[in-house]
């Protein structure tokens, strides 16, 4: 690679940073598929509440299928002209960019067949993991230094706000002009929305960089499985999907992630029908509470950037989560008593509710940087690519299985299409969806983080052994405290570690420490 110079310094360009966040900034795509979608297909489409559910779940699954496949292809990309010349990360952004631009439209074009929708859904979805995959690698391997990643994480969130807001005014500011009723309107935000994507996405594939070509990031003994047969190779996809769930930090990150990515995901899911349905207050009033939500939670995330540099990943979490149900117990009494001055009393809360979502955010983002350094002391490899395509498919798996629960859930209340109002029943379960289960998953939340041993400190002192073991250390020579440190993090003996397991191939043995 050409970034070597750039890499070893440690300090990443300004320009660079900012050409990072350019991938939240594409987002504005996924602000509307999240907040609009599924109200777009049920109210003005007539697609029954099931089908829409049914036809998410189809499609994401399929998608989640494909990340680790992705991830493990990527890893291995440098046994490839393509991927020499283009790099591991990079390659798969050259295939899926166009991809995503052609196909993001062809989902809110209305008037097509319902089968038309399947298949196209199932395409973006398979599509997407080409993106969102690579995307995550970046932040461990532009640099090693744990306040570069940190300051990669806040760019990352500062971009997904700004394009939150201006995702959620512009939309406002096409209903205004075209009509909030207009199933046009929505179309024609979308096809904005795919060009800005495409323009920010082409900056960011200019920006990044990847981790300097060494023994690390080549998969050597892989050169020897090209003449395997089908099945193993298959098989060793797999196995390398399960290795990562051997790492003790990674299952503990998953557990806190999971919960936080859960309860968003629900809020975005059933945002517009709890405002409209429980709360009756007028359409614009989702878009005016995203976008302020949106600009007070910038200054949020320079308060818990700076918190988790003070502290940990893990304090910063779970400032977060007690906020979120504090907040969650505040829009549950809101809803349940109505009183005067509703929308102004919402919008406020939709700010407080973002002071504890930024914390989360910014909590697990920064500690999925660390994960590849944990795995490369594990196997002496660099395997972001992996962790990046199963967190992709674990995060798609439960996100899905949320929707289609969902789903089912609003049409055993009786939650009818194209209407306007709502059963008693169907209210009282979008109450409990948007307040007490999001509390209930903050709890397990908090729970997880207690056992998560992460801090700046071990950080340090973890990729001070992996350089010492690299650059040809004895494994005999390992401090105490060093040693200690790996086991707390990676959750196996530190004789087990390095390279001396099976854990990304189910048919080697051990190597044996001289």
């Amino acid at each position: 690679m050409d970034n070597n110079a750039e890499y070893e310094t440690k300090k990443i360009p300004f320009l660079k940073k900012l050409g990072f966040s350019a991938y939240q900034l594409a987002s504005v795509t996924e602000t509307m598929v999240n907040t609009w979608q599924m109200f777009y297909y049920t109210t003005y489409l007539g697609i029954s509440i099931f089908l829409v559910t049914l036809m998410f779940t189809v499609a994401k699954v399929l998608g989640a299928v494909m990340a680790p496949i992705y991830g493990y292809i990527s890893d291995r990309l440098y046994q490839t002209k393509f991927g020499r010349k283009h790099g591991r990360r990079k390659s798969m952004l050259l295939i899926g960019i166009p991809l995503k631009f052609v196909l993001y439209i062809t989902m809110w074009i209305p008037g097509m067949p319902t089968y038309m929708y399947f298949i196209l859904f199932i395409l973006y979805y398979l599509a997407q993991p080409l993106l969102t995959m690579p995307q995550l690698t970046f932040m461990s391997e532009m640099t090693e230094d744990s306040k570069q990643r940190a300051q990669l994480v806040g760019f990352n969130q500062a971009a997904a706000a700004v394009a939150g807001i201006f995702a959620s005014l512009f939309i406002t500011w096409i209903f205004k002009m075209m009509g909030q009723n207009n199933p046009q309107s929505y179309f024609v935000a979308a096809v904005i929305y795919d060009i800005i994507a495409l323009i920010m996405l082409i900056i960011f594939y200019k920006s990044v960089y990847e981790r300097p070509y060494d023994e690390s990031t080549v998969m050597e003994e892989e050169s020897k499985k090209q003449k395997e047969h089908g099945v193993k190779r298959i098989s060793l996809v797999f196995w390398n999907f399960v290795s990562c769930l051997r790492l003790k930090s990674y299952v503990l990150y998953l557990g806190m992630y999971l919960s936080e990515q859960m309860f968003r995901a629900l809020w975005g899911n059933i945002n517009t029908y709890f405002i409209i349905f429980v709360l009756l207050l007028s359409p614009n009033t989702v878009a005016v509470s995203t976008s302020v939500g949106f600009v007070f939670g910038m200054m949020f995330l320079m308060f818990f950037m700076w918190l988790t540099g003070k502290t940990n990943g893990p304090f910063t979490y779970r400032v977060g989560d007690y906020s979120t149900i504090v907040v969650s117990l505040a829009i549950m009494a809101l809803a349940i008593f109505k009183p005067a001055h509703m929308e102004i009393i919402f919008v406020v809360l939709t700010v407080l509710l973002n002071f504890g979502k930024t914390g989360v955010v910014n909590s697990t983002q920064f500690i999925f940087t660390v994960i590849p350094d944990v795995d490369e002391m594990v196997t002496g490899k660099r395997r972001e690519g992996q962790y990046s395509g199963v967190n992709n498919t674990l995060n798609i798996i439960f996100s899905t299985l949320e929707t289609l629960i969902l789903g089912i859930l609003l049409q055993a209340t009786g939650f009818v299409e194209k209407s306007h109002a709502q059963s008693k029943g169907t209210v009282e379960a979008l109450l409990i969806l948007y307040t007490v289960v999001p509390i209930v998953l903050a709890v397990v939340g908090i729970i997880i983080s207690h056992f998560f041993k992460l801090s700046t400190e071990n950080h340090e002192v973890l990729v001070k052994e992996v350089k010492r073991l690299r650059n040809g250390g004895s494994m005999d020579e390992v401090e105490s405290e060093t040693k200690e440190v790996v086991e707390s993090l990676t959750g196996f003996k530190y004789e087990k570690c390095w390279g001396n397991n099976n854990v990304m191939d189910y048919g080697s043995k051990s190597k044996v420490q001289s």
